[in-house]
């Protein structure tokens, strides 16, 4: 199977607020915006795509409840210049910034709908880690 873009739905019931998290917070832009629905868009990402659709909609009742086990994974330069960020546009975050063993520092917010938003900067794999991984 091809893809030509991704896609990935929010079910929210306040949509704006969504929108405006994905806008103002992670640099999104709006494609299209009906209300119940918005299509974003990030500059040099023609093959990503971010919508929020109204959780009662047509569309998404079948998945209308809460949504569990969900996180978006937004790979950046610097994670903690973007935690500041984020820490100064007054975006609560759920884990802070860490650095992980198998080569990634990161942290962990959510928008307004709940959905797992994780920031992430690759980094050099610790040595022991890996070398414990291959023996495991």
């Amino acid at each position: 199977m091809h893809f030509s873009t991704v896609g990935m739905c929010v079910h929210a019931e306040d949509v704006a607020a969504v929108r405006a998290f994905y806008v103002e917070v992670l640099g999104f832009t709006v494609a299209m915006d009906i209300g119940w629905f918005v299509s974003l868009r990030q500059l040099g990402h023609d093959d990503l795509e971010v919508c929020v659709v109204h959780r009662d909609h047509a569309l998404g009742e079948d998945l209308a409840g809460p949504v569990r086990g969900v996180v978006f994974a937004f790979l950046v330069d610097d994670v903690d210049a973007e935690h500041a960020r984020l820490r100064d546009l007054g975006v609560p975050v759920d884990v802070p910034p860490r650095a992980e063993p198998w080569g990634q520092r990161r942290f962990l917010v959510r928008d307004p709908a709940g959905t797992g938003i994780e920031i992430v900067q690759v980094t050099a794999p610790d040595p022991a880690w890996l070398a414990a991984q291959a023996a495991g």
